[in-house]
């Protein structure tokens, strides 16, 4: 028997991780419980991605709701963009509006807008247009196509975003978590829990970005392990998905083809450790993991460009930053979990 009510098409731009998909489908289930009738999901540029972290159809179907009424598609045909006018349109995007996306659905409509819902990306959908600016930079862009760049997608983001359905939200009393987008997160816990306390390091790809030497970082990841000696735990990292694991031979490592937010090997270590990473917010926000920021002389740079929302998002979740040879004393003064 069909579903009734009316169609709803919702094109999905800008997946580059399966975090993207974790927060695009807490919106989807959402809106699902919304409407009656069918929900078809066209996800664009499958296979996007940066280094190892590219989704799959695999990953997108598994990620994604599965709901009678919901429908994913991953090959994007022309007849995609011609939505007759009976169906409602969405356009989701990740972190800003997917301005080419929503310029083909105008010129294919011949100037209907689409709704536009934007969800989070990471900690940088809580930038501005200088720290956007100076990601461009790292990733690689010259100043100026940087400048272009982040000016562009700012606007478009102010002027596009009909709204913007996020994991965290600023109240008068303070930050507090969306518990919609939250519990996709706790239902998709998967893994074995680790079997004897540990702590465990986040590792970020800042070799591949610039932000530190190699020599320096791995310098930096044995100071650590020193420090975590020294307070009577063993050292295990958690490879960022981008990075090459050959990085880090001589360490113990956590793996895994699921974000540590949710892998409970991660999730239900006697402490996380990292620098100002999403993945540290999460677990500290969203599962109450505890968890411990550590800084570098290196690091200092990016400290410096976190913007005042940035900033006050991560200390309402997070405790302070210590350095690393302070390590040991914060680990033991936060003992975590036992």
């Amino acid at each position: 028997m069909p579903h009734q009510g009316p169609v709803t098409r919702v094109i999905l731009s800008g997946v580059r991780s399966v975090t993207h998909l974790v927060y695009a489908a807490s919106w989807l289930r959402h809106l699902v419980a919304q409407v009656e009738g069918p929900v078809q999901v066209v996800v664009l540029d499958v296979g996007s991605g940066f280094g190892r972290a590219r989704v799959d159809e695999r990953q997108v179907r598994a990620f994604l709701p599965d709901h009678p009424r919901l429908l994913v598609e991953t090959e994007v045909h022309e007849e995609h963009w011609r939505v007759p006018h009976d169906v409602d349109l969405v356009l989701l995007s990740i972190g800003l509006p997917g301005t080419r996306a929503w310029t083909r659905l105008v010129l294919a409509g011949r100037g209907r807008r689409p709704r536009v819902v934007v969800v989070d990306e990471g900690i940088g959908s809580f930038g501005d247009l200088r720290s956007r600016r100076d990601a461009y930079r790292r990733q690689g862009s010259t100043a100026p196509r940087s400048v272009v760049r982040a000016g562009v997608v700012s606007a478009g983001g102010r002027l596009l975003t009909d709204l913007h359905w996020s994991l965290y939200e600023r109240t008068t009393a303070g930050w507090v978590v969306r518990e919609e987008v939250a519990q996709e997160f706790r239902t998709r816990l998967s893994g074995p829990s680790p079997t004897s306390p540990r702590a465990v390091y986040l590792t970020q790809p800042w070799p591949d970005l610039g932000v530190m030497s190699e020599p320096s970082y791995l310098q930096h990841l044995e100071a650590v392990r020193d420090q975590c000696a020294a307070a009577g735990l063993d050292l295990v990292l958690r490879p960022h998905p981008s990075e090459h694991l050959d990085r880090y031979a001589g360490f113990q490592l956590v793996g895994g083809s699921v974000p540590a937010e949710l892998a409970r090997e991660v999730v239900a270590s006697r402490v996380v450790v990292g620098s100002n990473s999403t993945a540290l917010l999460n677990l500290a926000a969203v599962h109450e993991t505890p968890a411990i920021r550590v800084t570098a002389p290196e690091l200092a740079p990016l400290e410096t460009a976190l913007t005042s929302r940035q900033r006050s998002l991560l200390d309402a979740f997070l405790p302070a930053a210590v350095p690393v040879q302070a390590l040991a004393r914060e680990l033991e003064a936060r003992p975590g979990r036992r």
